[in-house]
């Protein structure tokens, strides 16, 4: 007997195994001497099993040296750690563009399998994907910048999913901190993704991701680009309808919304992934 629940967690698919492959090449232990690496999605550096670092904390590193009046003192492997990040998100960006955030990051993974329990779920409007941008100039580099700390990662949740198997006991003694009090927060904004991914598709990444809004930026110009033979097309909107997202590619194929899950192409033999590289 099938449980249609599970069935389609389980669901073999092109997209699952590529997803669960970065889950676990992300968070493989015996490949931590790459961690120098930043990687293009995002991925706690703080967790010990972790592979690549996180783009976001190098660059919150230089936010919090050039408001010290020390980042052209630093090593010169501190000023390439930061450039590197910066390249590394823009290079994924432009090859890539959210295929990347579909297929590859860990957490946006989790919010996949999240969104298979069978309840009516709620749809973001279009605009919910540009507060990403002032999110990421807000939190990645001017409040870091402000208060000298990696602001982001005291509240990142994927951050918060590492706090909570090393740190679930000492709970209490947290509120005795200023740091304690921000991990608290963290856990309790990752509590709040979990139970909203339930009802909406990856609320995290249409909302607040950093990374995600940068790299919705590249769609219309990435190697990894949704072609739409809209003189093809009959207006019946199963594409639309497939979409997770709601979006209509044959209006938008370029939305910063759109993971690039290409359930789309699925749907509809007239929208295809074209790679130009």
């Amino acid at each position: 007997m099938k449980i249609p629940f599970i069935s389609n967690v389980v669901k073999v698919s092109k997209r699952r195994v590529v997803q669960t492959s970065s889950l676990f090449i992300s968070n493989a232990f015996v490949l931590s001497s790459l961690n120098f690496i930043p990687c293009g999605f995002l991925q706690c550096s703080n967790c010990a099993l972790s592979t690549f670092a996180c783009p976001l904390i190098l660059v919150q590193r230089g936010a919090v040296l050039a408001s010290m009046g020390m980042f052209g003192m630093m090593s010169d492997k501190i000023v390439a750690s930061v450039g590197s990040a910066l390249a590394m998100l823009v290079l994924f960006g432009a090859v890539f563009g959210t295929w990347a955030c579909g297929w590859l990051c860990p957490f946006g993974f989790i919010q996949d399998l999240l969104a298979k329990v069978p309840v009516k779920k709620i749809r973001m409007p279009e605009w919910s994907g540009h507060l990403r941008i002032p999110l990421f100039i807000l939190l990645v580099t001017l409040i870091p910048y402000w208060t000298r700390s990696l602001f982001f990662c005291d509240v990142c949740p994927p951050g918060a999913i590492n706090r909570l198997w090393q740190q679930a006991l000492g709970i209490p003694l947290f509120f005795k901190s200023p740091e304690g009090i921000m991990a608290v927060v963290s856990i309790g904004l990752l509590v709040a993704v979990i139970a909203a991914a339930i009802f909406i598709q990856r609320p995290f990444c249409s909302l607040l991701c950093p990374i995600g809004g940068l790299h919705g930026l590249f769609n219309k110009i990435s190697g990894f680009f949704l072609n739409v033979e809209s003189e093809s097309c009959s207006a019946c909107k199963q594409c639309q309808a497939a979409c997770t997202q709601g979006i209509n590619p044959v209006a938008t194929p370029a939305n910063s919304l759109c993971s690039r899950c290409l359930a789309c192409t699925d749907s509809c033999e007239y929208i295809n992934l074209d790679i130009k590289l």
